[in-house]
């Protein structure tokens, strides 16, 4: 039996009533933020119109959160965490960086179409929020180097090819919320997108117009 396989001797404990109820009541007040981030500038968004928001007495919001810079942090890694979960998901199996820097860059314009209050939070918590640009950016990262060892992508700045995917990715998703989106806008930005990061035009547009994964 290998370590892993080891049954520990200190089994760890179900979470608590409490702690289910806490987490229940944070995660509503992410949300409520989110809702307000939709609508309005973070700037605009004070600890206890989140809390009003949430439908929650205006002193349990600081049992959670100090700052409105915290409420904002704690959006952005959520608005991260759970997108890149649903792309990653949907990128299971897929072999190429390149090809799943497409996947990403889509995923993310289609989601902006089909709910544009999502892509509105986005757009004002990205800015305002550095921790949501880094867990972004290393997902990017990730899939940039693969598609560089694979030969498909060829770039001479890191850091420009990131801020190159991130900065076109956003301006689509700006594109489709304002109803100025192309027909077949997410795969004609990401056959765009695959090009200028140095891919050849018949693989962009063939790595850009593969049918994406369930």
């Amino acid at each position: 039996m290998s370590r892993a396989d080891t049954p520990s001797s200190t089994p760890v404990a179900p979470p608590s009533r409490g702690h289910k109820k806490r987490e229940r009541t944070r995660r509503g007040l992410i949300d409520a933020a989110l809702r307000l981030f939709a609508r309005k500038e973070v700037g605009e968004v004070a600890l206890l119109d989140v809390a009003a928001e949430a439908e929650v007495a205006s002193g349990t919001i600081y049992n959670y959160f100090r700052s409105r810079e915290e409420v904002v942090e704690a959006v952005g890694l959520s608005l991260a965490d759970d997108f890149s979960e649903v792309i990653a998901a949907r990128s299971v199996g897929i072999g190429s960086g390149a090809q799943r820097l497409a996947v990403g860059v889509r995923l993310f314009i289609l989601r902006a179409l089909a709910d544009p209050q999502w892509a509105s939070a986005v757009f004002r918590v990205v800015h305002f929020d550095q921790a949501m640009r880094s867990k972004i950016a290393g997902y990017v990262l990730a899939d940039l180097r693969a598609g560089a060892e694979e030969g498909t992508l060829t770039y001479e700045d890191e850091g420009i090819a990131l801020d190159l995917v991130v900065s076109c990715t956003l301006g689509a998703m700006r594109s489709a919320v304002e109803g100025r989106s192309t027909t077949e806008h997410d795969a004609r930005v990401a056959e765009m997108i695959l090009k200028a990061l140095g891919a050849t035009p018949a693989r962009a547009r063939k790595l850009a117009r593969q049918a994406l994964p369930d």
